[in-house]
């Protein structure tokens, strides 16, 4: 038997192999996301945002920015349950994203989840009005047209508001959603009950942008985009 004893490659020193194994992970595609969060700031944000809840709880290991992070690369990456944080506990890249020696179990995740409360979803929401923001200094649009639609979210248990609704012959969540038609990017989301009508509230949940936008963009064109169920005389106004 021949047994392999190179350790390094002929045509480029910098490859080496081995038989180890060693840390391996499938999700090495998620450092380019991270090149990218790094170029515009984003975990540096999301943690200078939720600074005042960590100095509350300093005696956590995770702290509220940490665990949102980590929910975000996990989203990336297609992983959308609790559960699992516990099977990426270790993962190399991971571990190099979040810059932590183990990321947060699937306990620790699912009671941050449930700590979160109007005043998080607020600073989530500065959170991505600020990344547009930044988004739109470096190209100045032209126009932004605002994708107005409701949508619906399954709910498989006894959370707060969720209700059954007729149209889509389930029971869930009816949340409110507004994008930019041109990018794709999200500009305002609102969590509703299951059984409210499409454009319910949709004149308080559109008039803070407009005003913002208005002031912001002042020789940008502003369209908004939606079904026959927003035609109601107050949006229009």
């Amino acid at each position: 038997m021949i047994i392999i004893q190179v350790k390094s490659l002929n045509f480029n020193n910098k490859l080496s192999i081995n038989f180890e194994g060693g840390n391996l992970s499938s999700d090495s595609g998620l450092l380019a996301y991270r090149s990218f969060d790094e170029k515009i700031g984003f975990s540096k944000f999301v943690k200078e945002t939720f600074e005042n809840d960590e100095i509350v709880e300093s005696h956590l290991t995770y702290k509220r920015a940490d665990v949102i992070l980590q929910n975000v690369y996990k989203f990336i990456a297609d992983y959308h349950t609790d559960n699992a944080s516990d099977e990426l506990r270790v993962d190399p890249v991971f571990k190099e994203i979040l810059k932590t020696d183990r990321l947060a179990s699937q306990p620790t995740v699912s009671r941050r989840n449930n700590e979160l409360n109007k005043s998080t979803f607020k600073m989530m929401e500065c959170i991505n009005t600020e990344l547009l923001d930044r988004a739109y200094k470096i190209e100045r649009p032209e126009s932004i047209i605002f994708d107005l639609d409701s949508t619906h979210i399954n709910t498989y248990g006894k959370q707060y508001g969720s209700a059954y609704n007729f149209h889509y012959s389930s029971t869930g969540f009816h949340p409110l959603m507004v994008f930019d038609g041109l990018t794709g990017d999200l500009i305002k989301a609102k969590l509703r009950s299951g059984n409210v009508y499409t454009s319910r509230n949709v004149t308080s949940f559109m008039g803070p942008i407009l005003v913002r936008y208005r002031k912001m963009h002042k020789n940008t064109s502003l369209v908004i985009r939606a079904d026959s169920g927003f035609a109601m005389p107050k949006l229009y106004e």
